[in-house]
């Protein structure tokens, strides 16, 4: 929980929710009038323990700018105007506002607002204050509801939450959203209790869940799944089973998101045999586990070092025409290397690649990237070439993590014979893999080898900054090639990349080791 000491005294009570729930919603007919462009006197800020506004100290004029996420620009209503940059400082303004929603109003009206996604979820990310992303999303669903479902919108809006709140059902916050005449509905709540969920306070999830009625919101499968979802991230199972049995009371049944979602709370806590029994009760309802119940179930098996469970597990997908997507195999070759010596983890991997060689590809990768990891160089050079040897290309990623790994751990010969391979194929390594294999060449005198991959680096244009060229000089220098470094430094020169404090430093210093004072002087 984050410096959070007032929670209680925040909550909103059952009588404060029934109140408001039968206070007159007609303010906003009593200021139907358009505003003027509001002038701000002051900035403000937001103090998160008891959602109040108070005066900031010094000069912030900057914050806005400071604190910007992103640089989305604000696509024009009309095509024939200039695009210009959001002012994220001036919605702040007007949202920190207590007529902000006649304010926005206006804003809309003026073409200043431009309701797509890119300017809404730029909007989100940018606020300080966690009220005011809560606040323009409850306007945007009002003016636009599938707007507010965008999954991206709903998505910046729980990240807003989760860093900058928690964000409370105050009744100073209930009084103003029942003021600007719209209401707290079943989209934001359930991104307000993943939130909650996601910052630990599950009993605050529990209460609130047990009071929605006074917020003119039904019980529903969906807002179920939300809080029992939120309550197994706070680690909270049994506050989780205990919403679950109320299920049926609320006439909501539970579904396929429901039952999977406490699998994997019953997984993370240790108890497998109660997720088995989970799943026989969800076939029994008629809901067939899916590609992520089974990705949880090898999860936790290996998690509990039952390890033949979590290989019946992809029988068991097999026979069912199941097919394991990247997260399951990631969870088994995770969960082997972490349940298991990292040899005998290898060989049962390997074993099963064979059995199932159209797993050979998916498998790989993950695997390539646990063997380099545990630094094993051997196997993942056997992986590597028996991923070449079936045409199977390893991603860019991949490939890199595997070739550094190699050449801290193999021959130089067997290095060298693989990246030829795989040149010849058509894959392109990164910038560092090319630098240490030159580097590893140089220092063992083989000079004429390091240029060939050196010509190489160059033709695919890996060389071309001043970044680049610091790190080829560093190269040479420590390999006591100074000349070379010297040459390269006039290069980047006559190239047009000029030099900075790095390329100078390094320079100087390979010369002084390498006894050229002089020259370094």
């Amino acid at each position: 929980m984050r410096g959070f000491s007032s929670l209680s005294s925040s909550r909103a009570s059952p009588v404060v929710l029934r109140n408001l729930n039968k206070e007159s919603s007609s303010l906003e007919k009593s200021n139907k009038q358009n505003p003027s462009k509001p002038k701000f006197q002051h900035k403000q800020t937001y103090n998160k323990y008891n959602n109040t506004v108070a005066p900031s100290r010094g000069n912030s004029s900057s914050s806005s700018s400071r604190n910007s996420r992103v640089s989305l620009s604000d696509s024009s209503v009309s095509v024939n105007k200039q695009v210009k940059p959001i002012d994220h400082h001036y919605i702040s303004q007007i949202l920190a506002r207590k007529d902000w929603f006649l304010l926005l109003r206006h804003e809309l009206k003026a073409q200043r607002i431009n309701l797509v996604p890119q300017f809404v979820v730029s909007v989100l990310q940018n606020q300080e204050n966690p009220l005011h992303p809560l606040r323009f999303y409850i306007w945007v669903s009002n003016i636009e509801p599938l707007l507010a479902k965008n999954q991206s919108v709903k998505g910046v809006l729980a990240n807003a939450f989760f860093r900058k709140g928690p964000v409370v059902l105050s009744v100073e916050l209930l009084r103003d959203i029942k003021s600007s005449g719209f209401r707290v509905n079943e989209d934001l709540l359930c991104v307000l209790i993943g939130s909650w969920g996601r910052l630990g306070l599950a009993k605050y999830c529990a209460d609130i869940f047990g009071q929605i009625s006074f917020l003119g919101i039904s019980p529903s499968t969906r807002l179920y799944n939300a809080v029992i979802d939120a309550l197994v991230k706070s680690n909270s199972i049994d506050l989780a089973y205990l919403k679950f049995q109320q299920m049926l009371v609320d006439n909501c049944k539970p579904d396929r998101f429901t039952y999977n979602i406490l699998i994997h709370g019953v997984c993370k806590a240790g108890v497998v045999d109660e997720a088995l029994r989970l799943v026989k009760q969800m076939e029994g309802l008629g809901c067939s586990p899916n590609v992520f119940t089974y990705t949880i179930l090898i999860d936790g098996f290996c998690n509990a070092k039952r390890v033949d469970e979590a290989f019946k597990i992809l029988d068991i997908m097999k026979k069912r025409n199941v097919s394991p997507n990247e997260a399951t195999v990631r969870s088994l070759v995770h969960g082997l290397f972490r349940c298991l010596a990292p040899q005998k983890a290898f060989e049962l991997l390997v074993r099963f690649m064979e059995k199932e060689p159209r797993m050979w590809k998916l498998v790989s990768d993950t695997l390539l990237c646990s063997l380099s990891n545990n630094s094993m160089a051997r196997e993942a050079a056997i992986i590597l070439r028996k991923t070449g040897e079936r045409g199977f290309m390893p991603d860019t990623s991949t490939f890199n993590i595997t070739m550094t790994c190699l050449i801290k751990g193999l021959d130089i010969n067997e290095i060298c014979g693989i990246l030829d391979n795989f040149i010849e194929r058509g894959v392109k390594p990164g910038f560092t893999i090319y630098l240490a294999l030159i580097e590893a060449l140089y220092k063992v005198g083989r000079g004429t080898e390091g240029d060939c991959y050196l010509n190489h680096m160059v033709k695919d244009g890996l060389v071309s900054n001043v970044s680049s060229y610091n790190m080829l000089i560093d190269c040479f220098c420590k390999a006591s090639m100074t000349d070379r470094a010297t040459e390269t430094f006039n290069e980047m020169r006559h190239r047009g990349v000029a030099p900075n404090l790095v390329t100078f430093n390094t320079l100087i210093s390979g010369h002084c080791k390498n006894g050229e004072v002089h020259k370094a002087l």
